[in-house]
């Protein structure tokens, strides 16, 4: 048999048995690696935002374990944004990525956002495609990555394919290598008496902190298909008294539509937790001692501003969070343990940092 007739006999038996053509299209792409290369520079690449001052990796650094450490984040025009970067650890295993639009379910949707974004803009990318992809072209890096990731293309720069590329590195933003993973495995020196003591009050019917931060991940946002299981409102705000949230930022009910769901934002991972600070979706918690705090007073009464109220009281607030007690030394072993879930080796590991400061 002739190698046409061959190739022509297997494309048959592809598509009488339902296999993607696209493998063997025209336009097929280069490999997974060469995809999350090119996806390492876009996402520190500076030239992406309007005005040549911020990347992803400016929103999501490594040395901060992929968040930004700001309250809310802050524009390439110096606005802040209207929540803060959650972490992009294991970010490819959430279901739900946003943290207020439950119609936000994978990485090249969310991308979009700050890509594309108007109200504050973002990137900008949308504004001046033409000047990137210029850019892109003339670079010699550059252009010997698009042309490795997209080998078939006459044209390989296109905003699909900077999302397509920064999707597959982000992808690669793994964490499972913290103490506690150690521990799960069978290695009992993982962790300290204190940190064992912190993991029971942890999953205990008392705290109820494992029902919505569930392992592996420490979310609900990686295992849960329904938004309900996601998303919850645990008593930050009771503006006024009237059971809202501030305005400009109900929460998912700016998507759902109903009253419901006013105040209820995604659960994020605890991965890592302790070097994420300021906490909440707008920064408004600034340690982890004072989480703790808001958790057993089942909720925060604001007390001064424009946004006082006892969120305590909001009725939309989960049953979930209904207060506890805790000792010093309780809150201690609560530390100790979300301490454990820290994983050092991202902040080790090269192929995550940004090349531009590598090369």
């Amino acid at each position: 048999m002739t190698g046409l007739r061959y190739g022509i006999l297997i494309l048959i038996l592809l598509i009488l048995f339902g296999c993607d053509t696209d493998l063997i299209s025209t336009k097929s792409s280069g490999t997974k690696h060469d995809k999350i290369a090119l996806g390492r520079y876009l996402f520190y690449e500076n030239r992406l935002s309007i005005n040549h001052t911020k990347s992803c990796g400016s929103c999501h650094a490594p040395e901060l374990m992929f968040a930004d450490g700001y309250r809310r984040s802050v524009s390439p025009y110096g606005e802040n944004l209207i929540h803060n970067s959650p972490s992009l650890i294991n970010c490819v295993e959430l279901q739900f990525l946003g943290w207020s639009n439950p119609n936000i379910k994978t990485l090249s949707q969310q991308i979009e956002r700050p890509l594309y974004n108007e109200h504050p803009r973002e990137m900008g990318l949308h504004k001046h495609i033409d000047e990137v992809m210029a850019y892109l072209m003339k670079d010699s890096l550059y252009n010997h990555l698009f042309k490795r990731c997209y080998p078939r293309d006459t044209f390989p720069y296109s905003a699909n394919h900077i999302i397509e590329c920064i999707v597959a590195f982000e992808s690669t933003i793994h964490s499972q290598k913290s103490p506690y993973d150690l521990y799960i495995k069978g290695d009992s020196s993982a962790f300290n008496e204190s940190a064992k003591r912190g993991l029971k009050l942890f999953s205990s019917a008392t705290l109820k902190c494992i029902q919505c931060h569930t392992p592996p991940h420490f979310t609900m946002a990686t295992l849960a298909k329904n938004p309900d299981s996601v998303y919850f409102n645990i008593g930050l705000y009771n503006v006024g008294g009237n059971h809202q949230y501030p305005k400009n930022d109900p929460g998912i009910m700016e998507y759902t539509g109903r009253e419901s769901d006013n105040g209820k934002f995604r659960v994020p991972s605890l991965r890592n937790v302790l070097l994420t600070a300021p906490y909440m979706h707008d920064g408004s918690v600034n340690t982890i001692e004072e989480v703790i705090d808001l958790y057993a007073a089942g909720g925060r009464n604001v007390t001064w501003g424009s946004l006082q109220g006892d969120g305590r009281k909001n009725k939309n607030k989960s049953i979930l969070v209904q207060g506890f007690t805790l000792t010093q030394e309780e809150k201690k072993n609560l530390i100790d343990f979300l301490a454990a879930l820290t994983d050092s080796s991202i902040l080790r590991n090269e192929a995550l940092q940004n090349p531009f400061r590598i090369r």
